[in-house]
């Protein structure tokens, strides 16, 4: 008797969330807001650096990154999802092209760290491992083996 379990990226659904942001324009601060699909700050610090951003917390909930000069802070809502607030110096699409870019990123970084944990919980539950399969879309398909 074998087990098949498929993790599939969370990116199928950023290009359908990209795509219904709600951009909020706060013009008194110059700044606007763009909201994302993330809610761990470890994991969002994990993906800033791997993408090459320079990322600090400055406070409960709120985030700096910079890459180059520029500066974006990323600040969680009453939702506990974080959005990401833009200088109006920066234009929207290339907000929005940065931001599908640290999503997936995002992804990849929960997808690995959800493989991780499977891993080590199937182990620990006496599953053996029979088969890994990585599909094109990078979705990956383990079959264990249970005793």
């Amino acid at each position: 008797m074998s087990i098949e379990l498929a993790l599939v990226p969370i990116a199928i659904a950023l290009t359908q969330t990209i795509g219904s942001h709600i951009e909020k324009k706060r013009e008194t601060r110059h700044t606007y807001a763009l909201k994302t699909i993330m809610k761990d700050t470890r994991i969002l610090q994990t993906t800033l650096n791997n993408y090459g951003c320079a990322p600090s917390i400055i406070g409960d909930g709120e985030m700096k990154s910079e890459i180059g000069d520029v500066q974006i802070l990323f600040q969680q809502t009453e939702q506990d999802i974080f959005e990401a607030v833009f200088s109006n110096e920066i234009e929207l699409e290339q907000a929005k092209g940065f931001l599908i870019n640290i999503q997936e990123e995002y992804s990849h970084v929960v997808q690995q760290e959800t493989y991780v944990k499977l891993l080590e919980r199937a182990k620990q539950q006496g599953l053996l491992l029979e088969t890994e399969e990585v599909s094109d879309t990078n979705s990956i398909v383990l079959t264990f083996k249970v005793n």
